[in-house]
């Protein structure tokens, strides 16, 4: 995923997560080498970028309604 210049500030967030949740993404990032922090982020985009595909293909074909 490609960020502009105006995305590149970050935000904080913080979350609650059962232990269970916490534990599995925490052995998941130590499995990639990354931080917990940088590995939520990312999924968190990745869900983003799947969200807007599926919106995309929800869309109404505009083209098709004017007929």
């Amino acid at each position: 995923m490609v960020v502009s210049e105006s995305e590149s500030r970050m935000k904080r967030l913080a979350a609650y997560l059962p232990d269970s949740v916490y534990e599995e993404l925490e052995q998941w990032a130590g499995e990639d080498k990354r931080s917990l922090s940088n590995l939520v982020a990312f999924l968190l985009e990745q869900a983003i970028v799947e969200r807007r595909k599926e919106l995309k293909q929800q869309e109404p074909d505009s083209k098709n309604d004017s007929k």
